[in-house]
């Protein structure tokens, strides 16, 4: 398939199967057709043209088809074969609950109008919910088989059977949920799917097939427009009208989405048109975002596809999808492991048979909490389609998927699960009748349990599915997720100016002394989102060329609810007077030994004497007001020395910095609070000279 178009809707959704629809010509026969004469040519001439697109066997072609068949039926609505084909070319389109009336209708005027009536007939009733209707004639359709054909057809036919029980288990069970279409703004009469979110939930990013600016180029694979990349902004509650993104992201052929980074800086996509389909990086810079340039070779592979992902909020790991040989059945889901200094990805391996099935798996998303792994699958118990699952990573393993339910899953296909960090929201796609056309963007509310339901209000409500039936093919109750993040979010200044400014943001976690992000500010504004999971000891720093570098400490405990923590900073210029708090040095308590949590932080003063050789700095330390001034300036002292120690040990000249205590002698809180005096107890470095 070199050189050949592929596209990512197709490269996920395979077209409806209908096993012996090749078999099933139902021809339309004229004289059987012919009524009366008036109007006879007009609809014979529409029957032609609907017969010609049909034979194509492409959804967009469908679409054609019934508009021609239509016409037709306006003369004829008792022919077998017509309801027949009409009801086929909906299940290959949309909506699909149109096609029971014409094929119940093909049924009932001719039992035998075609060899596969009964098998057409119960697909339309399992993919319209009508389970029960649909096994029965699953098994007649079984029971007409000869053994030849029944060995060919019984496991796929049986696995349908499955999917209708599962199904009614499921849909006996429903979700507390609310399911809202995203939206005019966002969904139009085309396929559109695939929703990537900024971590402040305030930009989506996604896939549209529509025929807005592409001049009405179509694919050769199913005659459906093109895929381009379209995002909406937020304003309050509700998305803006969208906008096709700039052409440097769109080509003119087949671009989507597959994950937009937390801090909205990196967009990802899938291009299908080379090496059978492989993920591609763009950066916003300047505020506009970069040609796309594909991913490392330890993700993409030269002879099959890579076409969704997913990357942990910390970095450490990128999860994705890919056809590769010697899986598990079909896509699976594959993992890749950042390197130990952070830099490059290590070479990915299939994430295992608990996940992956026999079947195909496909649209992989990592909770915020990175504890979490939703994706859709044909396999497992899903109710038709593709489902989506979610398993959890406890104890060094993955736990056996569960079935996020009704309504959230259908008889159809539903992908793309993405969830916010605030716990409220969750998007995911899915053709339904009160869509907008083919694929759409749905919001999903989650309501747990216990409590009464509610349009809005608390942070919690997507808490936990509710219980669902005890039989053994669907799990405990879970939560779908289990911790929420903080997100810190602001502007980088000028101190002296207030100009915004560009911006390089490293977090760091202060208990393994490692860099485990890398962020910038975006282009000309000086934005920044910093996402924060629960249950670490952050260290950040903001830093840009020609300033001090700006620290700050963050400590999350597992229990916190997700919060949001709006902080503009402020960089001071490298001039004599300019001075930082090391918010993250630390020392053991009551004495002057630094903490292995201090280095990142003071190996980044190191690097700004290598830069600037003429700096003198001053270290100073600072204390609250309990005890004796005689200990607390003894103590000020040792820990400013301590510092300076830790600089000389690093190769910095024992001439250009200088300890000093100043004890409480220059608090900047209150101190008859702990809050005030945890922030006067302090390490700072002012310049000079430089």
């Amino acid at each position: 398939m070199k050189n050949k178009l592929t596209i990512i809707f197709l490269s996920i959704m395979i077209m409806l199967p209908i096993i012996s629809f090749s078999q099933s010509r139902a021809k339309i026969k004229k004289k059987e057709f012919r009524e009366t004469t008036a109007g006879f040519k007009d609809a014979w001439k529409s029957v032609r043209k609907g017969n010609w697109q049909y034979l194509k066997k492409r959804p967009g072609n469908f679409k054609k088809t019934v508009n021609h068949y239509l016409t037709a039926y306006e003369y004829n609505a008792d022919n077998a074969e017509l309801n027949y084909k009409i009801g086929v070319s909906y299940l290959f389109s949309s909506p699909k609950s149109k096609s029971l009336k014409y094929l119940e209708k093909a049924y009932k005027t001719d039992e035998y109008v075609t060899k596969d009536i009964l098998f057409v007939l119960a697909r339309a009733y399992h993919l319209n919910s009508k389970f029960e209707k649909a096994i029965d004639n699953y098994t007649l359709y079984k029971e007409s088989l000869s053994p030849k054909k029944l060995k060919k057809q019984e496991e796929k036919l049986d696995k349908y059977i499955a999917e209708c029980k599962s199904g009614i288990e499921l849909v006996e069970k429903p979700l507390r949920a609310f399911i809202d279409n995203a939206g005019k703004f966002i969904n139009s009469e085309f396929d559109d799917y695939g929703a990537a979110i900024t971590v402040n939930g305030k930009k989506m990013f996604y896939t549209s097939r529509r025929d807005i600016n592409t001049k009405g180029r179509r694919s050769n694979v199913d005659y459906l427009f093109n895929e381009d990349v379209y995002f909406s902004e937020r304003s309050g509650e509700d998305w803006q009208e969208s906008k096709r993104i700039e052409s440097s992201v769109n080509s003119k052929r087949n671009d989507a989405v597959a994950y937009i980074a937390p801090d909205g800086q990196k967009l990802y996509i899938y291009r299908g048109y080379e090496r059978n389909g492989d993920l591609y990086e763009s950066r916003f810079k300047k505020e506009k975002w970069s040609s796309p340039s594909s991913m490392t070779k330890k993700i993409n592979s030269k002879k099959y596809k890579e076409t969704s992902m997913s990357i942990a909020h910390d970095q450490s790991k990128l999860y994705f999808v890919s056809n590769k040989k010697k899986g598990f059945g079909g896509k699976d889901i594959y993992i890749c492991n950042k390197s130990k200094n952070g830099k490059r990805w290590k070479k990915a391996s299939n994430i295992g048979n608990v996940i992956n099935t026999e079947y195909d798996e496909a649209t992989v998303f990592i909770s915020p909490d990175g504890k979490t792994l939703y994706f859709s699958s044909k396999g497992h118990n899903t109710m038709g389609g593709y489902d989506i699952f979610k398993s959890t990573f406890k104890d060094s393993a993955w736990s056996k998927p569960v079935n996020l339910g009704f309504p959230i899953n259908t008889p159809g296909d539903d992908l793309f699960f993405t969830i916010l960090p605030n716990g409220r929201e969750a998007y995911f796609s899915s053709e339904k009748d009160d869509g907008n056309g083919g694929m759409d963007i749905y919001k999903v509310t989650i309501l747990s349990k216990e409590k009464p339901m509610m349009i809005s209000g608390e942070d919690n409500l997507i808490a936990s599915i509710s219980e669902p039936t005890k039989e053994t093919s669907i799990e405990k109750q879970v939560e779908i997720q289990t911790k929420l993040l903080t997100i810190v979010k602001g502007k980088v200044l000028d101190y002296n100016t207030g100009n915004p400014l560009t911006a390089t943001i490293e977090i760091v976690d202060n208990d393994k002394n490692s860099v485990i992000n890398t962020l910038s500010t975006k282009g000309e504004t000086g934005e920044f989102v910093v996402p924060l999971e629960s249950g670490k000891n952050y260290g950040i720093a903001i830093k840009t060329e020609g300033y001090l570098f700006h620290s700050e400490n963050f400590v999350i405990p597992d229990s916190v609810k997700h919060q949001v923590i709006e902080k503009d900073v402020k960089l001071q210029p490298m001039i004599a007077g300019s001075k930082i708090i090391l918010h993250n040095t630390f020392f053991e308590s009551g004495k002057s030994t630094l903490q292995g949590a201090s280095f990142s932080e003071l190996d980044r003063i190191v690097k700004i004497f290598k830069d600037y050789p003429n700096l003198f700095i001053e270290i100073s330390g600072h204390t609250d007001n309990r005890g004796s001034m005689v200990f607390n300036r003894r103590l000020s002292k040792a820990r400013a020395q301590s510092v300076v120690n830790y600089l000389i040990s690093k190769g910095v000249n024992k001439k250009k910095a200088k300890a000093v205590g100043f004890y409480y002698k220059f608090p900047i809180a209150d101190n008859k609070t702990e809050e005030g005096r945890a922030k006067n107890r302090r390490v700072e470095a002012k310049i000079l000279s430089n």
